[in-house]
């Protein structure tokens, strides 16, 4: 999707309609950067956001990218919690069965949390952009020149909190990668043992 194509998916939001469009737009520009994650790291140092509309779109994209690597895992820690309950439906289960669904249940908890936050932080977002998108005179910009577009001090200054509350759900998804892919290759193995019982 080039710029002009993803402006005016911004352009066409309307309060409480569908952000999806936009988040592909966000999506493809970061997947398609050679260093889609230069700016987030430098966010991490200087403790600041960049100001150019492509600098804005490759944070954002970060975050969806690490989203994208926690829906995986969520859905295959909600598969294996369901493989779990369908092991023990008819048997009492064995402690670590009972400790694995608790700590799945748990994680699975965690996700969904952030996940929630992150819809409403991005239609926060998606919310100011087009209203500095459609104030703006964009009519004749080239692709190259909406891509270095500056954001306005005032769109950057009602952005702040919203890209603040991103930083934080990264690193919350930052903490459920290691710990739910573990706890899913704890319960591969425990449904291996358990359909061994069952033979």
């Amino acid at each position: 999707m080039t710029y002009q194509e993803g402006i005016e998916q911004i352009q066409n939001y309307t309060a409480g309609g569908s952000i999806s469009q936009v988040l592909n737009f966000f999506h493809s520009v970061h997947s398609s950067h050679e260093n889609p994650n230069q700016f987030l790291d430098e966010i991490g140092a200087s403790d600041s956001y960049p100001d150019s509309l492509e600098g804005l779109i490759l944070y954002i994209g970060s975050i969806l990218q690490k989203r994208r690597q926690i829906s995986v895992l969520y859905e295959k820690a909600m598969d294996r919690y369901q493989q779990v309950s369908e092991l023990t439906a008819k048997r009492r289960a064995t402690d670590d069965e009972g400790r694995i669904k608790e700590n799945l249940t748990d994680f699975i908890l965690k996700a969904e949390k952030l996940f929630e936050l992150n819809d409403l932080t991005d239609e926060s977002i998606v919310k100011e952009l087009n209203r500095f998108t459609n104030e703006s005179n964009l009519m004749n910009l080239t692709e190259g020149e909406l891509q270095k577009m500056i954001v306005s001090s005032k769109t950057m200054t009602l952005l702040e909190p919203h890209m603040d509350k991103l930083r934080e759900i990264y690193y919350g998804y930052e903490k459920l990668f290691d710990p739910l892919s573990r706890l899913i290759r704890i319960a591969d193995y425990i449904l291996e043992d358990g359909k061994r019982m069952a033979v």
